[in-house]
């Protein structure tokens, strides 16, 4: 069982420096600013850590500029109660205020600037949970990262939906130790706030969470799957599937991207990964992962279990393990 552990600072009238070393001792390395030459700083902040999240509330007394040089491969949801801060990731700039929350892949921010009073509550979920929790709402591998539309409207419905779900976890948090849910109880709302924000905050995945009716396929298309299937464990190139199914690369192609929304290549690596996610979770199968991962057509191990993790959120060996398990 994972156990909730809490940190507790406050830092008045601090230096540049000092605010420096701070950030690399609790967050990533990182170079602070304040807003004016030379002038101090000060910040207090409470922090949850539970599992792969971590959930804080903290002020910014005075303003401030944070540029981090290797922020956390993570989501984190901001919801502002008073105050501006802005967020850069590249070329885009954007701005929380106190009606609007930011949704965003921490590892892409560049710079964080925090105004003078500026408070919020942050929520950060873990790439590999949020990869994972998107996985089991598909049930279907996770091809490629999330990208969220960044800003959250709390004013309405929805928005205040998340609000709602990030205060009654800091809620069931804040309170004396003898008084917490378990560890488990605050794990399960965290994992319904990740299923709110992935049905309700646009993303590249929306449109399959709504799994709209499959159109008719074509007969080309389907002889192309059919051959993917049989031959799953066999090397084949996208040319090998257009020749099996009797059509060019560049007909075919345009098939899989108008009625499976993918590529062809893409399309035989997602079925691979659902078969071998489902053998290696069957309690009836014993056979060693690497042979699993063979028979799906997976030669290299080691690229096969970066995909996997990449895919699903855990490593194959954790699943097998669950599945064994899951029979006792």
């Amino acid at each position: 069982m994972r156990y909730v552990t809490q940190s507790v600072f406050k830092i008045v009238q601090a230096d540049a420096d000092e605010m420096s070393e701070h950030y690399a001792r609790t967050l990533s390395p990182a170079k602070v600013e304040p807003f004016r030459q030379h002038s101090l700083i000060s910040v207090e902040d409470r922090h949850f850590s539970v599992g792969r999240y971590s959930i804080w509330n903290g002020k910014c007394q005075s303003g401030m500029r944070v540029t981090l040089s290797q922020a956390p491969d993570a989501y984190a949801l901001y919801l502002p109660s008073s105050g501006l801060m802005e967020v850069d990731m590249g070329s885009k700039r954007f701005l929380s205020e106190p009606t609007t929350a930011l949704l965003g892949d921490m590892s892409r921010f560049e710079k964080l600037t925090l105004h003078e009073g500026r408070s919020h509550m942050g929520v950060a979920f873990e790439k590999s949970a949020m990869i994972q929790q998107l996985s089991e709402l598909l049930d279907a591998p996770v091809i490629g990262g999330i990208d969220f539309a960044d800003t959250i409207d709390l004013t309405t419905a929805k928005g205040a939906r998340v609000a709602a779900l990030s205060h009654l976890v800091w809620n069931c948090l804040s309170v004396e130790e003898a008084e917490q849910p378990s560890s488990v109880f605050v794990e399960r709302l965290l994992q319904a706030m990740m299923i709110a924000l992935l049905e309700t905050v646009p993303n590249n995945y929306s449109a399959r969470l709504i799994k709209p009716i499959s159109p008719a396929i074509p007969k080309r298309l389907k002889r192309a799957i059919e051959y993917m299937h049989a031959n799953i464990s066999s090397p084949m190139g996208v040319a090998d599937i257009a020749r099996e199914a009797g059509t060019s690369v560049r007909a075919l192609q345009a098939a899989f991207q108008q009625f499976k929304d993918t590529t062809p290549l893409n399309y035989l690596r997602t079925i691979r990964l659902e078969g071998a996610r489902k053998t290696l979770m069957d309690p009836a199968i014993a056979l060693p992962v690497a042979e699993i991962a063979r028979n799906w057509g997976f030669s290299h191990m080691g690229r096969f279990a970066a995909l996997y993790h990449q895919s699903f959120g855990e490593m194959p060996s954790n699943t097998a393990k669950m599945g064994k398990s899951g029979s006792q």
